[in-house]
């Protein structure tokens, strides 16, 4: 049954009423297009934590501080309006959006005192972080490029430009959004401009809506709704419902802090291979189960920062309902956080036994995850008195594929592993060969007993973390291809 509209909003009303007291006045007034109701709008004083929603006769009824001077509207299918609310009694009118045009000039994000359109003008902050996250370096990372086109021929293999020539537009797709390619060779090496920027402030904020009923058949920009005004018209989307700045105007989109948002440059099946999966992976992940989503650990609110644009027209708000712009991810910290080791050692007749227990935790998605090669090394290396190596008797060796000084130790390799016949680590992008998922799962603990024999002193346990397999990082003259994650020394 439908409640009157007095009950309906009587709770939150008297939840902001509770901060206010003898301080307040009600604002009351009606949210229409073109003379129809709009419900579900949410009606804000700028920067404060709460919000009314209008009902389905588009009423709200709103108590604010007395000396409030407006509030802002907002509704996923029109523009966030600001209203001065001198008067009690409001008809507030929004405009819809407009239609997306797909010859829409890109706005290069860089800081410029000649265009005033410059994202990094006003949010200084945010663009820092940003130009030095993975996102603003997708289109000129050193590997990737590598990776793409054999460093210009020098390399044949692990080269997708010259292996899958028709397939390049996929990789174009998540790294270098923006950039046109009128003969569909998708060539990211001759990015130019605001292209070369990879994934910018200004693609980012022009999508509206990220459907994931075709993931795996669409990437990146092809599997995003967008809205690009005509050039001119500087309008941007975001998760803030309140955003105003003179000069401009926003478009209010939840998806901007759900998951889904970064589902199509974070899964799908590329080449035949299931290359990407992270947004499946926290599909099934305890993390989805409590409610958290990508942005919870990767755009993370900062701690001290309450205006995004400050001296520029930004509203001061709750540090908590801001972000961080420079997308942490496989870094030390982070994987220390939710990589768990636990090792112990025995002593017996038939030598010394090294139980080892691995587990992912806090985390939204297998570890490791993201591009296909990441993968973790257990190495284990005992020695005897004499300074000697102990030979491992019972428990997992590693491969060669592990690399020098590891091949043949006892330990365990943790990837998405796409081999070829002689067990060697493949390109995705080459479909043959066989392939094994031995990765960390959230929640679930891997264990393993190895055991050595001999007069053994001192045992090390080490988890490192790779970028890409150690033979192609060698072979690229790659550097800071590992690190160690956690280290135990047994005795």
């Amino acid at each position: 049954m439908k409640r009157p509209f007095g009950i309906a909003i009587f709770g939150v009303c008297c939840l902001v009423h509770a901060g206010l007291g003898e301080s307040g006045r009600f604002v009351i007034g009606r949210v229409l297009h073109d003379d129809r109701p709009i419900a579900g709008a949410r009606v804000r004083v700028p920067g404060t934590p709460h919000y009314v929603a209008t009902d389905e006769k588009g009423m709200f009824r709103s108590l604010v501080a007395k000396d409030a001077k407006a509030i802002n509207v907002a509704h996923p299918r029109f523009r966030i309006t600001t209203v001065g609310i001198a008067e009690k009694r409001l008809d507030i009118r929004l405009e819809p959006l407009p239609k997306d045009y797909d010859d829409y000039a890109w706005i290069d994000p860089s800081p410029h005192g000649q265009d005033a359109q410059r994202c990094g003008n006003c949010h200084g902050d945010l663009h820092a972080e940003w130009a030095r996250s993975a996102h603003g370096n997708s289109a000129k990372n050193p590997r990737f490029l590598s990776l793409f086109s054999g460093d210009n021929g020098k390399h044949k293999t692990w080269n997708a430009q010259a292996e899958h020539p028709l397939g390049v537009g996929v990789c174009a797709g998540c790294h270098v959004p923006t950039l046109a390619s009128l003969d569909l060779s998708y060539d990211v090496r001759k990015a130019e401009g605001v292209d070369a920027k990879g994934v910018h402030c200004d693609f980012c904020h022009k999508i509206v809506e990220a459907p994931t009923d075709k993931l795996g058949t669409r990437f990146g920009r092809d599997g995003y709704e967008f809205i690009r005004p005509k050039t001119g018209d500087l309008l941007s989307f975001g998760p803030l419902d309140d955003a105003v700045r003179s000069g401009e105007s926003f478009g209010y989109a939840p998806v901007y802090r759900e998951t889904r948002y970064c589902a199509s440059c974070h899964e799908g099946v590329v080449f035949g291979v299931h290359a990407y999966g992270t947004y499946s992976e926290w599909l099934a992940s305890p993390a989805k189960r409590e409610g958290k989503q990508c942005q919870t650990c990767h755009m993370p609110a900062p701690k001290d920062r309450t205006n995004i644009a400050p001296g520029k027209g930004g509203v001061e708000r709750d540090a908590s309902t801001l972000t961080r712009h420079d997308f942490p991810g496989a870094a030390p910290e982070m994987l220390r956080g939710c990589v768990k080791l636990e090792a112990a050692s025995n002593r017996t007749k038939e030598g010394v036994d090294v139980n080892v227990e691995l587990r992912a935790e806090n985390v939204g998605h297998r570890v490791p995850t993201g591009f296909v090669d990441r993968h973790l090394v257990l190495a284990i290396d005992a020695a005897n008195s004499d300074g000697s190596p102990a030979r491992v008797v019972a428990g997992d060796v590693l491969p060669s594929r592990a690399g020098k000084g590891f091949a043949g130790n006892a330990g365990y390799l943790f990837g998405k592993q796409h081999l070829s016949d002689a067990k060697a680590p493949l390109p995705f992008w080459v479909l043959e060969g066989e392939y094994h998922d031995t990765r960390l799962t959230p929640g679930v603990t891997w264990k393993q007993s190895f055991r050595f024999d001999g007069e053994v002193s001192e045992i090390r346990v080490r988890v490192l973390y790779r970028r890409l397999w150690p033979a192609v990082a060698e072979s690229r003259g790659f550097e800071g291809n590992e690190f160690v994650i956690h280290t135990r020394t047994l005795r």
